[in-house]
């Protein structure tokens, strides 16, 4: 038993060790001779066409909050309607709302782009967000959620006059809470992440680049590109350090 303990913490501390280590390489080279690699950061000398640091953390916020709750709440309106009004053909309907996950992302853009153009909204935060709102997986897991609530809870609800609306929220939304958090702070952080669909939104506004489209435009290899890479990992680490219990109570339901 001993041995066996032993080597479980071996392989845990090598899976540690190797998950770890590109971080620990990030900051050492990012902050290994000081703050010099920051500091030219937030000069507003040194940006050149890239803007400034606080400017693109709050573009990239904006669109990571944006994305987290809007994609979030037409994911729950999705899957409530899905499993409580019961549409016709409602088997039908959820692999085609999962069919666009199995595409290229490649082959999605150009329509997207050519929507939100004939829309208007290029070069703005609404044309950054909205696109990419829709969501096949946050359904699917919401749906998963919500048919686990007992049939009977509802129907005692609908007995007592309660309408589609009171129990959406009253019941709903409280039973599912623990999911929502989770997918919201995984949405987040897709926000967060986005790279290429903002390049392409935003053509004519340089100054709504975010904070890994900032990357790419310092050299690579650069103490400033570790450090910018650095302080792109921060809200997606204090969002998961936050909502770590909610999504670990969100999972539980789908090892079900």
């Amino acid at each position: 038993m001993p041995r066996a303990r032993l080597t479980d913490h071996l392989i845990l501390i090598f899976g540690c060790t190797v998950m770890l280590a590109p971080l620990a390489l990030l900051l050492s080279v990012a902050f290994g001779n000081g703050l010099g690699p920051l500091l030219s950061l937030l000069s507003t000398e040194a940006t050149g066409s890239r803007p400034p640091l606080g400017d693109m953390l709050r573009t990239t916020f904006v669109i990571a909050a944006g994305v987290a709750l809007v994609k979030t709440f037409v994911s729950i309106l999705a899957a409530y309607a899905l499993v409580f009004f019961r549409p016709p053909f409602a088997r039908a309907i959820m692999p085609l709302i999962l069919l666009p996950l199995f595409l290229p992302i490649e082959s999605r853009i150009m329509p997207t782009i050519l929507v939100t153009d004939a829309l208007g909204v290029l070069n703005t935060y609404t044309g950054l967000i909205l696109p990419v709102v829709a969501t096949g997986l946050g359904t699917l897991i919401l749906r998963a959620q919500m048919m686990q609530i007992p049939a009977e809870v509802i129907e005692a609800a609908r007995l007592d006059g309660a309408g589609p609306g009171r129990v959406f929220l009253d019941f709903v939304v409280p039973l599912s809470l623990p999911v929502i958090a989770a997918l919201m702070a995984f949405f987040f952080v897709l926000g967060w992440n986005q790279y290429l669909w903002p390049l392409i939104a935003s053509p004519s506004a340089p100054e709504r680049a975010t904070v890994v489209s900032g990357i790419a435009q310092l050299r690579i290899g650069s103490p400033a590109s570790f450090a910018l890479a650095a302080i792109a990992m921060l809200p997606p680490l204090v969002v998961f350090i936050i909502a770590q219990r909610w999504i670990v109570q969100g999972l539980a339901p789908m090892r079900a």
